[in-house]
């Protein structure tokens, strides 16, 4: 179910409205959103997935509008109900009628939605009577912002999908309902403005979702999409990009787009760090891919825009040099060489996608671990802290998404960086190399009698 109106008539709002989550952006300047913004909603018990979208300008003033204005008369044809949003405050315009010459040309079911009603009465004499012109039948009279009517209108919605709606057979459809939200593998799409995010995303899904220009920062929220591929099931998250925090103005609408970015990381499982591969790496990319670090998600590393890179062999050593020089702390992360636009390197990245994710959920067995561990003090004793050797009594894995361990020691808070860092390298070398996910370890304090004769000297 499509939302659609022209800019500033409460779309968004009456979105976040329905969901009952900001999911969508809202500000007082007209055109906020750009991009298609989708969620699922229920009422009266049927589900549905409602779709935002962008003002529609008569007379788009630049690409990005015209590109808007393009994908969201050619996707409503998808629709099984249309929404269209008129000012119930101030009545139609000529913006009004351009959509609705379209809308005549479709087949599919239109509700018309009158917002701003606050003053309903003033709606009945001056408003409603233009709006019976339109052709779309009685209109449902609305106020997003105060939720006035808003039951009305829903259950208005689920009489006509009731009535009209198709229930997909849809095979792959149908299993992917079936599937609880954890076996469903979540990536963000993250980078900084312009390396090609939206066009890399939609490459991905086979659809043309998110508006793609050469315009710096053209997707400001952060929109998702749901798709089955080789049988496995994702949820791609397309997001603004980031840029430094001295470049973002304070209550800006860049600044509302960034912090949907960072709840995106925090809610996916695989991180997709896209760079240019026209620019090389910057110190930005590296602290973009230090907080998917540090909020333990899994990563993989995309070279794209890669089919514009001269000489592009001597060019990957150089990058892969660098990388593993400067991007140390995520030296386990897969890297990708792609070019959305011609599809290069796809297959590629969804499976290092996949590893990434199986990575994160691996549990590896206590006796490995520690065997592994005797050998590697044994190799590398532990350094002398305060007068005394830091010993290893015990280690076992805690926990998973990401992997953690705990070590036991006498020491715990002695234990230099060099050594834990040594550790992990122990884990990937010896264990498993859990490819595209960080792990993280933990140290506690055990007293040597509280374990057996198995204790690690």
């Amino acid at each position: 179910m499509f939302i659609i109106g022209k800019p500033n008539v409460g779309k968004s709002t009456l979105f976040n409205r329905i969901i009952r989550e900001k999911k969508s952006i809202v500000h007082n300047i007209a055109g906020v959103t750009r991009d298609f913004i989708y969620a699922k909603a229920k009422w009266d018990d049927v589900s549905f997935t409602l779709v935002d979208t962008c003002g529609i300008f008569e007379q788009p003033q630049n690409i990005i509008e015209e590109k808007q204005k393009e994908a969201i008369f050619n996707s409503l044809n998808e629709s099984n109900l249309i929404l269209f949003v008129v000012d119930g405050k101030n009545g139609l315009t000529s913006e009004d009628f351009h959509i609705v010459e379209y809308l005549r040309k479709i087949k599919g079911n239109v509700l018309l939605v009158a917002n701003k009603c606050e003053n309903f009465e003033k709606y009945e004499l001056e408003v409603k009577p233009e709006l019976f012109s339109l052709g779309f039948g009685d209109p449902i009279a609305v106020s997003a912002e105060h939720n006035k009517n808003i039951d009305e209108l829903l259950d208005k919605v689920i009489a006509i999908l009731k009535k009209d709606i198709q229930y997909s057979s849809n095979e792959d459809q149908e299993n992917f309902d079936k599937l609880s939200e954890e076996k469903i593998i979540k990536v963000a799409i993250i980078g900084r403005p312009n390396v090609g995010k939206s066009s890399l995303f939609n490459s991905i899904i086979g659809i043309e979702r998110a508006v793609v220009s050469e315009i710096s920062g053209t997707t400001r929220d952060a929109i998702d999409q749901d798709v089955i591929i080789n049988n496995h099931q994702f949820k791609f998250i397309d997001t603004a990009g980031m840029r430094k925090k001295s470049t973002i103005t304070y209550g800006s609408i860049e600044m509302f787009s960034i912090a949907r970015t960072l709840k995106a990381i925090e809610k996916s499982d695989v991180v997709v760090l896209v760079l240019d591969s026209t620019e090389g790496i910057t110190h930005q990319d590296k602290s973009i891919i230090g907080v998917s670090e540090n909020l333990g998600k899994s990563s993989v590393v995309v070279f794209n825009k890669w089919d514009l890179v001269v000489n592009n062999q001597k060019k990957k050593e150089e990058f892969l040099k660098y990388f593993e020089k400067e991007f140390y702390f995520v030296n386990y992360s897969p890297i990708v060489f792609t070019s959305a636009p011609k599809k290069q390197g796809i297959e590629d990245l969804v499976q290092s996608i996949i590893v990434a994710n199986e990575s994160r959920n691996i549990k590896i067995s206590n006796n490995l671990l520690n065997s592994v561990l005797e050998r590697y003090v044994m190799i590398s004793p532990p350094p002398v802290r305060k007068g005394k050797r830091i010993k290893f009594y015990y280690a076992a894995q805690v926990g998973v998404r990401p992997p953690v361990f705990v070590f036991y020691s006498n020491l715990p808070r002695e234990i230099p960086k060099y050594y834990q860092q040594g550790l992990r390298n122990m884990i990937r070398k010896n264990i498993n190399p859990f490819i595209g996910s960080p792990i993280f370890l933990k140290f506690e304090e055990k007293e040597q009698a509280k374990f057996s004769k198995e204790k690690i000297v």
